[in-house]
């Protein structure tokens, strides 16, 4: 028996509403992480994951999203108030073009994934090894190890790595520096920190956001190990200690020192597998300025 053409209407009738529905969702656009730079005193500010920043009708209320636009609900990343003052959140387009307009939010951007470049030798730099800063630099103890250069990098791998163990005539660590390291996954801290390598975290937020998914921990350490080699090399470049019979595969040997071999090191693992992205870096600026 045929279908009664009211049953088939109603059916086409159902199929368009639904079209039209995922049509108006499409339309509103999927969440991505935004930056939102703010002034100091907006009520954003206050918000943290432990008061109320996982609330999405919360933090809605604080950046004024009318009601067409509260759904789908903002999630809070970071809270940012020492490098800068400001917010990463998960948005709309439509929601972060309404943000961006509204009083005391200075800037919205969206957040981007940053590439690795390789590092480059002290001559790119037109640094001279027999006057400036380079000599200065090799012979300090004294001033120098009151400096901590923070790696914002692919974190590192101090493990029987002599350009990371503390000479001698470094003392205790700084009492201005409050930041320290922290144990997870494969990355022992206790074993690991010294007087020379101080500081060593990792930011991943703005990475599983933009993965949509955690990190796959059979293929990255979710710690500050690094497993690429480039936060390693570079924090070794920049102030490692000095390396006597250093080479290449036997080739090239000599003694291998950074820049300033004095300083302290504090590793800041912001970079992936898959990029660097703004809203991790900008958290590691954050706490490295604490």
């Amino acid at each position: 028996m045929a279908m009664p053409i009211r049953r088939v209407l109603a059916a086409v009738l159902i199929v368009f509403v639904v079209a039209a529905t995922a049509i108006a969702e499409e339309a509103k656009g999927a969440q991505s992480t935004y930056i939102v730079h703010l002034a100091t005193g907006h009520p954003a500010l206050t918000l943290s994951a432990s008061r109320g920043g996982r609330n999405g009708a919360l933090l809605g209320r604080v950046l004024q999203l009318p009601r067409d636009l509260q759904v789908p609900r903002p999630r809070l990343i970071y809270s940012y108030a020492h490098a800068a003052t400001g917010i990463a959140a998960r948005l709309t387009p439509a929601q972060a073009a309404h943000v961006a307009a509204q009083p005391g939010v200075l800037s919205v951007h969206r957040d981007e994934a940053r590439q690795l470049h390789t590092t480059h030798t002290p001559a790119f730099l037109r640094l001279s090894q027999t006057a400036g800063l380079l000599p200065a630099a090799a012979g300090a103890y004294g001033t120098a190890s009151d400096v901590i250069v923070g790696v914002l990098d692919t974190g590192i791998y101090p493990i029987g790595r002599s350009s990371f163990a503390p000479a001698i005539a470094l003392g205790p660590t700084p009492s201005s520096f409050s930041g320290g390291c922290v144990s997870a996954g494969a990355f022992n801290a206790s074993a690991y920190c010294n007087t020379k390598l101080v500081g060593a975290k990792f930011f991943y937020k703005g990475y599983e956001a933009g993965l949509g998914h955690p990190i796959d921990e059979t293929k990255e350490s979710k710690s500050p190990l690094d497993t690429e080699g480039h936060g390693t090399h570079t924090a070794s470049t920049a102030a490692g200690s000095a390396v006597p019979n250093a080479g290449l595969f036997d080739y090239a040997r000599g003694q291998a020192v950074g820049m300033a071999p004095g300083a302290r090191i504090a590793a800041y693992k912001i970079c992936w597998s898959s990029g660097c992205y703004d809203s991790d870096i900008l958290a590691a600026f954050d706490e490295g300025r604490r």
